[in-house]
């Protein structure tokens, strides 16, 4: 799914314009950018946490660790009907 798709499931989902979806979607990704740039880790309940680690040269690199949330409902609804898959 590319940004556009995700505008307009975000606009189908929620009964709004897709102009209206479109400034949402912007003014999240910005805040997530500024956050990052400044150094301070997002944590989005339930999703995950976006933070920036420097690797060995001193390249910034974002990341995102995934929430117990979000690996409960991936594994839920990867597993065949009626089951949970579980790793490790």
């Amino acid at each position: 799914m590319n940004r556009a798709d995700f505008v307009k499931e975000i606009a189908r989902q929620k009964g709004m314009s897709s102009q209206q979806a479109y400034r949402a979607v912007n003014v999240v990704m910005d805040t997530l950018r500024i956050m990052l740039v400044s150094g301070e880790p997002v944590e989005v309940g339930g999703f995950g946490t976006f933070d920036v680690l420097t690797d060995l040269e001193g390249e910034r690199i974002p990341v995102l660790k995934s929430g117990k949330a979000l690996h409960r409902v991936l594994n839920i609804s990867a597993a065949p009907e009626g089951q949970e898959v579980r790793h490790g």
